[in-house]
């Protein structure tokens, strides 16, 4: 098995009914796209040593869609997790863990578009419907997650971004060396119980 893998696609043309179903992709159809111009990409080393798992770029770019980003480093995987097996894909949810997170959101379109197809069903101008999630940003999202100073600063980058979209960053970090384990995540009764345990910094410009 190989240390580290790169997997680059550029130039996927297809049309965007071929999505339709699909979880969130599908509904670019509504948003006006009828052909998709895509970019992939997907690089990460394995240091079984450390049984780390380093996602070093996952990227999903679309011409006057945007880039989606994500890098980060998940603990606890080894070799076992790429054999196909099943008990040995369940073991990981019970030994893996998540140490660090980039996400990066680079609109080129895609909001703008979002923006004027839920204006139009929601009968108000799209100025008007971009006040309220920058209200919904700022005082819901602190809410959600725990109102502690990470998720205001979260909320802040969002609305930020829905204001002037271009390009929203959040980088998270495990208090914890070992990282938090995959069934804490899934067993965690709030955002705010896992919030509680990052280093989050989140950014908009």
């Amino acid at each position: 098995m190989p240390s580290a893998t790169r997997i680059s696609l550029t130039g996927l043309s297809l049309p965007a009914d071929l999505l339709a179903g699909a979880p969130i992709v599908g509904l670019l159809p509504a948003y006006g796209y009828r052909d998709l111009d895509l970019n992939l990409v997907a690089d990460a080393s394995l240091d079984e040593k450390a049984r780390d798992l380093a996602l070093r770029e996952v990227t999903v770019s679309g011409r006057d869609i945007g880039t989606v980003r994500l890098s980060g480093t998940l603990g606890g995987i080894g070799p076992e997790l790429f054999s196909g097996t099943l008990p040995a894909a369940t073991m990981v949810m019970f030994s893996g863990s998540a140490k660090t997170l980039d996400l990066t959101v680079e609109n080129a379109g895609l909001f703008e578009r979002f923006l004027a197809a839920q204006s139009k069903d929601l009968s108000l101008k799209p100025d008007e419907l971009r006040k309220e999630y920058v209200t919904a940003s700022l005082l819901g999202v602190p809410v959600i997650l725990g109102n502690s100073a990470a998720a205001k600063g979260i909320g802040a980058a969002m609305g930020q971004f829905v204001m002037k979209p271009g390009k929203l960053v959040v980088h998270a970090k495990s208090r914890e060396p070992a990282g938090i384990g995959f069934i804490d995540l899934g067993a965690a009764r709030s955002p705010a119980a896992v919030l509680d345990r990052l280093e989050v910094e989140a950014k908009a410009n």
